[in-house]
């Protein structure tokens, strides 16, 4: 799904007005809606990190978000290396890991050389094939995640209209006769709201059809 796909549907769904959302602000209301589905509705990924003995710090994957689970080292006081040979760990070991970043790091620093799988929450992350926005491209957001994608954008779109039709929309009174021109103003943050619902409750049966995370 192209960035720019999703752009143009929303300049559809939410049009301009006095030049507000601009463009700038549609592109951020898109990349923005992906990252909060992401944190929302990311799926399970499973990758390998290739540990080396003497070294402590590696790179997680670019679309990684939480680590679900790692492989252990084998059983109490053993592990294995990668030749399946057993390697005896003092009663006392404990590895220990911190993630910032986008980097792993393990304390105390491997004396073992060993592929170990782990399984990631990932976000959808885009690829960006030269500096024109319209070749990037969100490589594994199909149409139904564009659609979900495209409620958060639209809320968020229609905030910014909103806001900006507040702060133009005047109250005035003349004599007897009165005027309120900040209807347009609710009507626009009441349609944010409507489409914030429904983003959160198709966030909710999104995943409900995807399987739970595993300790």
């Amino acid at each position: 799904m192209l960035l720019s796909e999703l752009v143009d549907r929303l300049v559809e769904d939410v049009p301009a007005e006095d030049g507000v959302p601009s463009s700038e602000q549609y592109e951020n209301a898109v990349r923005d809606a992906v990252r909060d589905f992401s944190e929302r509705c990311g799926l399970e990924q499973i990758a390998t990190l290739n540990v080396v003995s003497g070294t402590a710090t590696y790179d997680l994957p670019a679309d990684f978000l939480r680590l679900i689970r790692l492989t252990q080292l084998g059983g109490v006081g053993i592990m294995y290396g990668a030749d399946s040979q057993i390697i005896p760990l003092s009663g006392n070991w404990c590895e220990k890991h911190t993630i910032r970043n986008g980097k792993i790091t393990f304390y105390p620093i491997p004396r073992y050389s060993l592929a170990r799988e782990f399984s990631y929450k990932a976000a959808w992350v885009s690829t960006l094939a030269d500096e024109d926005y319209a070749d990037e491209d969100f490589e594994t957001l199909g149409e139904r995640e564009a659609r979900i994608v495209l409620l958060k954008a639209r809320s968020i779109a229609s905030t910014k209209k909103a806001n900006a039709q507040a702060g133009s929309a005047i109250k005035y009174s003349f004599g007897a006769v009165s005027e309120d021109l900040t209807g347009g103003a609710e009507s626009t943050k009441a349609t944010a709201d409507q489409m914030e619902s429904e983003y959160l409750e198709a966030c909710k049966v999104y995943n409900g059809q995807h399987a739970m995370y595993g300790d």
